[in-house]
């Protein structure tokens, strides 16, 4: 029967009125089966009431409960057939219906039933548990995987794998066996996935079942269950170097950012990630295309604790990736404040400040960093040299305004501020900056004195090289 039978809709579990005829009696549950044979489209529906025992090939009923039953009505050719099985003071009572008349049970009526009985409880749940437990117990892993093959339903298929799981210690051999047939015999990615999510810890007790298992996960094509499925791998089990490795490929069979960033925050979430394991994650971060979802596992793994020296630069390399600068000077902004910048990583930071295109936003940098005393006596050297990149000459006559009002520079380092002064190209700005540079240094000190003078002359507007020079000399009167 299976052979020909292409089983498309099944509903289960639901409450009848009181059926006609014979069959008025109000079921227990019922499930209705439509499929098409020949180009015919055939109706199966199956009634049931208490507790049914069926023989070991399923093609006779050993025993019904007092007032249990089961009836099967079937319209096939335009041909309807019923079966009304029962119980009677122990026996198990049989009566068949050719259309609307009652014929001997024998031989026709058993004939039929053990054509049609094996199907009807394949695809109705019918005694599934038990049936399940049956057939490992006496065919194995290959008789199970035989009988998943024939069940059509997606629902029952999954169940069937899950009670397999749930009653029975499975080998090695017979896990991997199930991982290489049940995903391909369940089309419906949400009942694949509640198996997936509630089992993964039986596939991940082994290195050889767990590859397996993760190379399964592909036939998972919805985003949004495969990564309820990783979801639930993380959360239940404490993944080996290995397993996390696979773990984090996996994402690649996830196409929403969105998706793969809430699973990069899970993993970030605990801190209880080795360094080799945010290696991996690293890694995989940077194939996100959505600069917003990357600063944003950027960020979370700024607030790690135990950062490497190697994940520093990692992190530093994975920031250069972003095409925001808002992002990018949100995330330096943060390792400034958590203090993650040194020595040994400044080189690494320089390359990274090279990429934000905004001089506003290349400036805020530069701000922060002038009080960041853990770049040490070289602080203000890199922040000189790392000033030649702004062109606009409004934030640069503002970043040297600004660490012109630093109180411990030395006189060496105020006359590089005064050199430097030649990079801003406005002649209003410039001017400002030597006025207020006049005001706040020693000008007793002839070298600034004559370094004042001689930047004057990149001024070429003579309005503002006269305000520059009557502060100079206005000041020196005073002295």
């Amino acid at each position: 029967m299976k052979k020909y039978i292409h089983f498309l809709v099944i509903m289960a579990a639901v409450l009848l009125n009181p059926a006609d005829d014979c069959f008025a009696v109000k079921p227990d549950k019922e499930i209705r089966i439509s499929w098409n044979s020949n180009w015919n489209t055939e109706n199966l529906k199956i009634s049931t009431n208490g507790d049914i025992e069926f023989n070991d090939n399923y093609t006779d009923i050993k025993s019904i409960s007092d007032n249990g039953y089961l009836k099967i009505s079937m319209v096939s050719f335009g041909m309807k057939r019923k079966l009304y099985v029962s119980s009677e003071d122990g026996r198990v009572v049989y009566r068949y219906f050719e259309g609307n008349k009652e014929v001997n049970f024998e031989p026709k009526g058993r004939e039929w039933m053990k054509k049609v009985l094996p199907d009807v409880v394949r695809n109705s749940g019918l005694d599934l548990e038990k049936r399940v437990n049956k057939i490992y117990q006496k065919k194995g892993i290959t008789g199970f995987l035989s009988e998943l093959e024939q069940t059509d339903s997606d629902y029952y298929s999954s169940r069937m794998v899950e009670y397999l799981l749930k009653n029975n210690k499975l080998s090695k051999s017979e896990l991997q066996s199930l991982l290489r047939e049940f995903p391909y015999r369940i089309n419906s990615d949400y009942e694949l996935s509640q198996i997936y999510k509630k089992y993964n810890p039986v596939f991940l007790e082994d290195a050889d079942v767990s590859a397996e298992f993760f190379h399964s996960l592909a036939e998972l094509s919805s985003n949004y269950e495969l990564s309820q499925v990783l979801s639930s791998v993380y959360k239940l089990n404490e993944l080996t170097n290995e397993n996390f490795t696979l773990f984090i490929n996996a994402f690649d069979e996830i196409s929403s950012d969105y998706e793969k960033s809430n699973l990069m925050k899970l993993a970030l979430h605990d801190d209880k990630l080795t360094n080799e394991q945010l290696t991996v994650l690293l890694k995989e971060v940077e194939d996100l295309s959505s600069d917003y979802e990357k600063s944003q596992i950027i960020k979370s793994l700024l607030n790690a604790d135990g950062l490497s020296e190697k994940n520093l630069n990692e992190i530093i390399e994975l920031t250069r990736s972003l095409s925001s600068d808002y992002e990018m000077t949100q995330i330096i902004g943060s390792m400034i404040k958590r203090g993650l910048l040194n020595k040994s990583n400044l080189d690494e930071f320089n390359e990274l400040i090279q990429e934000i295109s905004s001089d506003y936003s290349y400036t805020q940098i530069l701000n922060e960093l002038v009080g960041y005393e853990a770049l040490g006596t070289d602080r203000f050297d890199l922040l000189i040299k790392a000033s030649d990149n702004i062109s606009s000459s409004y934030e640069l006559s503002k970043f040297y305004n600004y660490l012109l009002n630093q109180e411990d520079l030395t006189v060496e380092q105020q006359l590089k501020l005064i050199s430097k002064a030649e990079n801003i190209s406005s002649n209003y700005e410039l001017a400002n900056f030597l006025i207020k540079a006049s005001q706040k240094m020693d000008l007793e000190n002839e070298k600034i004195r004559a370094a004042l003078i001689n930047a004057t002359q990149e001024i070429s507007s003579e309005y503002e090289y006269g305000k520059v020079m009557k502060a100079i000399y206005s000041r020196n009167k005073l002295k």
